[in-house]
């Protein structure tokens, strides 16, 4: 953007005044006769009428040309780099696979999940269905062999308890006929129990458990597949490719990630600059504004306004601008130097004085009007510079008799012009 410090100029105005200073402009010419009768001196000076007129010419920004989608290209998982699909340069379409990176070991990983999800519906499946008839049936037979062991023990147990009260065998002989049968009732209580259980089915809390490993090994899958999917990396949108800084064989280390590319967008570009607050209206009155690029010269194209930031920079205090490029040329690219001109169109009309007439008290600006013979100091208000003049926004309104040279000018000095 074309920036002009008024400051400068207004000094710049005093420094070119300066001679004519003392060659005449600012010359005590003629005396004038006090209340007291005192001779009071008189500065002769130049004077003009403070013009008012709308404005007219334009006002020049200096921006860029940017694509509507830059997307950089990376991976997410680390790995392997075992395809590469483009080259800098290629054409691209949305969706089109670029790279691999260690797809072979993530789709082992997805078989391996998937095995051990079936293995998991299995097992539920098993504990849904119950027990099946036979092995009720075999319970049922370990009940009835345990029942008939049990009668033999007892009538074995009988048998020598009958012998040792004739004293026909020992102690330890009825001990041990005693542990048998006991034995034998044991047996017989686990039978039932496992009959019981075979009848009965499952528990509750066995089937909670088999279908929460089954959740765990849907979620593994979902994990592999999720891994194996960002492994491939696709274009996210048609573009170009504006580099490739990898290649195949290489490893990948994440953190930190590795851009890949980076996928531009063509097909609709934008002009951004940023625009002073004092030239905000000029966007808000307009919605296409005339540009030039300087790699293409000699050529003038147009652009639609479709942002105007609500906030300023904070160091600059400039606004933030976006123009959408109307039939964008082909040989514009991102990053080209753009040069919007923003018409001074703007109801009403405005004071706009030469810089030269400006003057500096106590580090307020403002110029000097002549009122009754004197040099009366207003305060301005300056707006910008256009049309090699100084635009004034409060402070005067038109008409007003402005020294024109106000070099050595005090206020309340006697002037004649």
């Amino acid at each position: 953007m074309q920036v002009y410090s008024l400051r400068g100029m207004v000094l710049h105005a005093f420094f070119l005044c300066a001679l004519a200073v003392f060659s005449g402009c600012g010359e005590q010419a003629e005396t004038r006769e006090g209340s007291a009768g005192k001779a009071i001196p008189v500065k002769r000076v130049h004077v003009a009428r403070a013009g008012a007129e709308a404005p007219k010419g334009a006002v020049e920004y200096v921006g860029e040309l940017a694509a509507y989608r830059k997307v950089n290209v990376a991976c997410e998982t680390g790995g392997t780099i075992e395809r590469l699909y483009f080259e800098k340069g290629d054409k691209v379409k949305k969706g089109q696979l670029l790279a691999e990176i260690s797809t072979s070991s993530r789709r082992l990983q997805v078989r391996q999940a998937v095995a051990a999800r079936d293995a998991a519906k299995v097992g539920l499946r098993k504990l849904l269905s119950g027990s099946r008839p036979e092995e009720i049936q075999m319970a049922e037979a370990g009940l009835r062999e345990a029942q008939a062991a049990l009668t033999e023990a007892r009538k074995n147990y009988d048998r020598i308890k009958r012998l040792h009260g004739i004293q026909a065998v020992s102690d330890s002989e009825l001990d041990a006929a005693l542990r048998g049968l006991q034995m034998s009732r044991e047996r017989v209580e686990a039978a039932r129990q496992q009959l019981a259980l075979a009848r009965e089915g499952p528990r509750s809390e066995d089937i909670e458990a088999a279908r929460a490993r089954l959740r765990q090994a849907e979620a593994a899958l979902a994990l592999a597949k999720d891994y194996l999917k960002k492994s491939m990396l696709y274009a996210p949108c048609d573009g170009v490719i504006a580099f490739r800084e990898v290649e195949e064989g290489e490893v990948l280390v994440i953190p930190p990630a590795v851009i890949l590319t980076q996928v531009v967008d063509l097909s609709r570009i934008k002009v951004k600059f940023s625009v002073g607050e004092k030239d905000l209206h000029i966007i808000r009155e307009k919605e296409r504004f005339p540009f030039t690029v300087d790699a293409i010269p000699g050529e003038t194209f147009s652009g639609v306004l479709v942002f105007v930031s609500p906030t300023a920079h904070p160091v600059t205090r400039s606004f933030p601008v976006e123009l959408s490029v109307e039939r964008p040329d082909p040989r514009m690219a991102d990053g080209m130097t753009a040069r919007v001109r923003l018409p001074l169109s703007r109801a009403g009309r405005t004071v706009k004085v030469p810089a030269a007439w400006l003057a500096e008290q106590d580090g307020v600006m403002g110029v000097f009007e002549i009122k009754d013979g004197h040099a009366l100091f207003r305060k301005v208000t300056l707006g910008g510079y256009y049309d090699q003049r100084v635009e004034i926004i409060s402070g005067l309104q038109g008409g007003e008799l402005i020294i024109t040279n106000p070099a050595g000018v005090e206020p309340g000095d006697a002037v004649k012009y």
